[in-house]
């Protein structure tokens, strides 16, 4: 990640750079001041900090006329309910976690299948992008009067709780904050997976309700304070990651005026980086805090091998699954796993 962070710092002025290109016009600043809110859960964090940059940017570059707010704690709706939300018109965007509520985007999960993301954080973040592209995925939105907002995604996933893990042997019988395809692989060796929103975490693990909790490393570890009520880190198990981009209600952006589209446009494309610097900064805060409260845990490569053996199988279930539901199940993997070659190189 540290090699991306020149990248992303060259990109911070292109993007300023880009969207001086598109500043509003006269006919843009005569336009109605256009109002909109944005639901996430959960307070401030990195996965939310280029949300409020990018808000800021459209408020900016718009003259104030496209005003976004963002409203945390879930105030709005629950995680599970974001999609809904959207298509009832309660709210204009959402950030959305498709583990959540994996039977609303069958073909999203995808980008969640175990073991197949890109480790690199800024590999995972271009992949989302990349995959909006395929017109099965914005098909699948539809369903919900969604359209792509943001592409962001999260990092890849670590354990971290009161137990360590030193062979497949020590999953039997652990109780794991896990959740879609990745709980599936990890029940195949006793694991005992069991999703709760990342709020409710800190509660559950400091009453021993669970054992480890898997999230993103390292920012959602640090920000719920997993720390805290921990011992141990288990890495670098690089479970997968959760597709958690950020959507916006179909009827809202139609409404948009075609230059503030364009102004987004330029934000949109460069989200990826936005996400992957955020991240970064994040891993400078919390790696020394980890170290200093944690045991850090090296889960053998050997080891780590045999659980990744049996994840094709859950990608042929997959496959399977979509295709009895009419869905391009198959054609969607084959585009993820070129694409992944495009940018990640295997």
């Amino acid at each position: 990640m540290q090699g991306n962070k020149y990248v992303a710092i060259l990109l911070t002025l292109t993007i300023m750079i880009g969207l001086s290109c598109v500043f509003p016009s006269p006919a843009v600043s005569e336009e109605k001041i256009i109002k909109w809110n944005l639901n996430v859960w959960g307070g401030p964090r990195a996965w939310t900090k280029p949300m409020e940059r990018w808000a800021a940017d459209m408020a900016k570059y718009t003259d104030g006329k496209w005003q976004i707010k963002i409203h945390y704690g879930a105030v709005l709706s629950p995680a599970k309910e974001a999609l809904d939300g959207i298509k009832s018109g309660m709210f204009e965007a959402s950030g959305m976690c498709n583990a959540y509520a994996p039977n609303k985007l069958p073909l999203h999960r995808v980008l969640e299948l175990p073991f197949l993301p890109p480790t690199e954080t800024i590999h995972i973040q271009l992949m989302q992008h990349a995959m909006w592209e395929h017109p099965a995925l914005k098909k699948e939105l539809l369903r919900w009067n969604a359209v792509p907002l943001l592409p962001a995604g999260l990092p890849t996933y670590h354990l971290m709780g009161n137990k360590a893990l030193r062979s497949v042997s020590d999953f039997d019988g652990t109780r794991i904050r896990i959740g879609g395809d990745i709980a599936k692989v990890l029940k195949e060796f006793g694991a005992v997976p069991t999703l709760v929103p990342a709020p409710e975490v800190y509660e559950t693990i400091s009453r021993g309700t669970i054992d480890l909790v898997g999230l993103p490393y390292t920012y959602a570890l640090g920000s719920y304070k997993i720390w805290e009520v921990s011992k141990y880190l288990n890495i670098p198990l690089t479970l997968g990651t959760m597709s958690c981009p950020v959507l916006a209600s179909k009827t809202a952006w139609d409404a948009l005026p075609d230059e503030f589209k364009k102004i987004h446009k330029v934000w949109y494309d460069l989200a990826p980086y936005m996400w992957a610097e955020e991240y970064a900064k994040a891993d400078r805060k919390w790696i020394p805090i980890f170290k200093k409260n944690q045991e850090f845990i090296e889960f053998p490569a050997s080891e780590r091998e045999k659980i990744v053996a049996k994840a094709q199988a859950v990608y042929d279930e997959w496959v399977e699954e979509m295709e009895k539901k009419g869905l391009p199940g198959r054609e969607v993997l084959n585009y993820y796993l070129e694409k992944r070659k495009e940018i990640a190189g295997y």
